[in-house]
């Protein structure tokens, strides 16, 4: 990952199940105790080959509630603590393109520009 050596962090929190039942998703059904709620968490995670710590939200949903109660939230916090970024879907190109800016801004000596390449995924899939 470009940002390892820049002192950025990614912490996703795992939240609800958003379309549990539904189509695509009939194996998944809402969270019915934490332990469940966990080993969908790892089944990401082991799906997903994530390599980042995941934060698992509790049953109250009570992180989530603070971010927005959507089920792709995204914050960058800079240094500071301070929220620079924040949007209600993932967008890998905008967020890449603000840590490019945040790193940059950090360390001049060593700019970073956006590369993440999006592409459309037939929807017919």
């Amino acid at each position: 990952m470009k940002y390892v050596d820049r002192d950025v962090e990614f912490v996703p929190v795992y939240v609800r199940e958003p379309h549990a039942g539904e189509a695509g998703f009939k194996q998944y059904r809402q969270h019915d105790s934490f332990e469940h709620k966990l080993s969908y968490a790892n089944e990401l995670v082991a799906l997903k080959q994530l390599e980042t710590p995941v934060a698992v939200d509790g049953m109250d949903e009570a992180v989530h509630a603070i971010l927005g109660d959507l089920p792709n939230v995204v914050y960058v916090i800079d240094k500071s603590g301070t929220i620079v970024f924040k949007a209600p879907w993932i967008d890998a190109t905008e967020v890449d393109r603000v840590l490019a800016e945040l790193v940059t801004k950090d360390d001049p000596t060593r700019p970073v520009s956006p590369t993440v390449e999006t592409r459309h995924l037939d929807a017919s899939i």
